[in-house]
């Protein structure tokens, strides 16, 4: 088998379309979606991992829609192995959608949950609405299996709120039929109508047979409350010829259950116990214990309304044993199913809770940038003007004292000037989109120093590089620039004039696909009590050396802005070594 997931383009395009077509007609001819879904497997299998493995979890939904429960989960695990092994999620979501949808039809609530849980959360963070809605319904089942209606409902009525929003007629009408149901349970019969008869055309509209069956025999059951039992029974015998066309065996055994009601109650025994006797041979065939307890009831009460009272004890003790079992394993369902409902729900909470306080810090940065903006500009004309002012004092002023005066005073000019272009060029770095081009290190880092010849410790220090001459790195220009500038800027500021032979060293490699700077110095060194701050906005380590106190935020500003990370090792009075690491980026 071809592992690689680049297969021909005929191959590929001819097996979606196979898998395409067999989804498209499953809901009124599952045999031939059936038999495609075995062509897409035979072209597949030895020319694409990726392509089998979509094929034969296509191949386990069929199945698991005709009842055949123990192909299906073999072929969905088969499947899921693929997908977990190449971690795709959309493909896990689904195969495991396959073993859920079996688990809560066999009375296995609780691993179904857990399962269905898992897709919900996987479709809506790949905006997969269209699967979430069908995965919604699911749930919804499962709700009414535990006896939660109020669940049930908010269930249905998300997945049809879903499938409104997204055009999913299909999605929208299959949750009218069980809202349907537990609105008879509710004795809310008008509602119970109205929505039925929606579901009905809909299917009609969409051509779904097999859904078809289901809302017929959602209107059988609204008949029979009202006592208009000939148009049920018209209703349950299209819905029986419907599921017996398609191999629907969880909706045959579901009417004939219902048919051997409806007939007890038109005191037709003969042909109440005949359709009771072919749901408990379906039932027990597929197990569904579900229908079985409840065929033995209806059983127990024909026998018992004819005299054969042997009979009718022997029904309702394998009633009683039936629901017996029924009642412990959906107890523990229950329990197990709510833990693991409300894990998810806080995990939910959690998840809403830090994207909203993401969304306010993020909000509020945009927020602060926009002040330093605003501030930083509306500060740049009385800067120069107080600076052409300094010029005309330093032409007019002779006098010795006064001059030392207003140097003090244009230091401190040129302190704020400085703030206010950084915070200009903070503000730039965080919103301007810059195009990425090929870096040339050794080109940025020579400018770099030759930036600060003029601070007056410069011709004292060596400058050390070692730069990796093979390394291809497209990035922005401008923040790389900000990132080497800031490094070097600061290991030349913090210098030791007692260090012997002070310098400066920059190492540049690349390390399985990371760009890795390294500056290091012999300089005055870090205390540990300020290293954890020194990345924080306008914070100054040292009060002897000039500065803003911006550089390393912006360095670590910079840093982020190209998903790198920045670390820092230092020790007083020996020197500090900053690391950045850039993933490599490429085009």
């Amino acid at each position: 088998m071809n592992l690689s997931n680049s297969p021909t383009s005929s191959i590929a395009q001819k097996v979606e379309g196979i898998l395409s077509k067999a989804y498209l007609i499953r809901t009124n001819d599952l045999s031939q979606s059936i038999e495609l879904a075995d062509e897409a497997i035979s072209l597949a299998k030895n020319e694409d991992e990726n392509l089998y493995a979509k094929a034969i979890n296509a191949q386990a939904f069929f199945y698991m829609i005709r009842c055949r429960y123990e192909e299906s989960i073999k072929l969905s695990n088969e499947a899921l192995v693929y997908f977990e092994k190449h971690q795709d999620q959309l493909g896990i979501a689904n195969a495991k959608f396959n073993i859920a949808s079996i688990y809560y039809k066999s009375n296995r609530f609780h691993e179904g949950l857990l399962l269905l849980l898992d897709c919900k959360m996987i479709y809506r963070q790949h905006e997969d609405y269209t699967k979430e809605a069908r995965v919604l319904k699911s749930i919804g089942t499962i709700y009414e299996f535990l006896s939660d209606a109020d669940s049930a409902i908010h269930a249905y009525e998300e997945c049809i709120k879903i499938a409104i929003s997204i055009g999913k007629v299909d999605l929208e009408s299959n949750a009218y039929n069980p809202l349907s149901g537990i609105y008879i349970n509710q004795g809310k019969v008008k509602e119970a109508m109205a929505m039925i008869e929606k579901s009905i055309r809909l299917k009609r509209l969409t051509d779904d047979v097999r859904g078809l069956g289901f809302a017929l025999y959602g209107r059988g059951k609204v008949y029979a409350k009202t006592g208009e039992y000939e148009k049920a029974e018209m209703d349950y015998l299209k819905s029986k010829e419907i599921h017996e066309e398609m191999g629907d065996k969880v909706g045959l055994c579901m009417t004939y259950n219902k048919l051997g009601v409806l007939y007890f109650l038109m005191n037709d025994l003969e042909n109440a116990r005949s359709a009771l006797i072919m749901a408990l041979d379906i039932a027990t065939e597929i197990n569904i214990i579900a229908v079985q307890y409840k065929v033995y009831y209806n059983l127990y009460q024909i026998a018992k309304k004819k005299g054969m009272m042997e009979d009718a004890l022997k029904y309702l003790e394998k009633h009683i044993q039936t629901k017996e079992s029924i009642i412990y394993t959906h107890t523990i369902n229950v329990i197990k199913s709510y833990e693991a409902i409300s894990r998810v729900d806080a995990l939910e909470q959690e998840a809403k809770s830090q994207r909203e306080k993401t969304e306010i810090i993020e909000q509020k940065n945009i927020e602060l940038d926009s002040f330093f903006y605003r501030v930083s500009h509306d500060l740049k004309g009385p800067i120069n003007s107080l600076e052409g002012l300094n010029n005309l004092i330093a032409v007019d002023i002779k006098d010795e004292v006064s001059l030392n005066y207003f140097s003090m005073y244009k230091k401190q000019i040129d302190r704020i000037s400085k703030i206010v272009m950084e915070l200009i060029n903070l503000t730039r770095m965080n919103h301007q989109k810059i195009e990425r081009q090929i870096i040339n290190f050794n080109l940025i880092v020579d400018d770099c120093i030759g930036s600060y010849s003029h601070f007056e410790n410069f011709d004292k220090i060596s400058f050390i590089k070692n730069i990796d001459p093979n390394i291809k790195f497209h990035s922005e220009w401008p923040v790389i620039n900000t990132i080497l500038q800031n490094l070097i800027e600061n290991s030349i500021k913090y210098w030791r004039e007692e260090a012997e032979n002070p310098y400066v060293k920059i190492c540049i490699s690349e390390e399985e696909g990371i760009v890795v700077i390294n500056t290091s110095d012999n300089g005055m060194g870090i205390e540990p009590k300020y290293q954890t701050k020194i990345f924080d906005m306008f914070y100054r380590a040292s009060d002897s050396i000039a500065g803003t106190g911006l550089g390393l935020y912006i360095l670590k500003r910079a840093v982020e802005r190209l998903n790198g990370k920045i670390a820092l090792h230092s020790e007083l009075g020996t020197g500090s070594k900053f690391e950045v690491r850039l993933p490599k980026q490429t085009g």
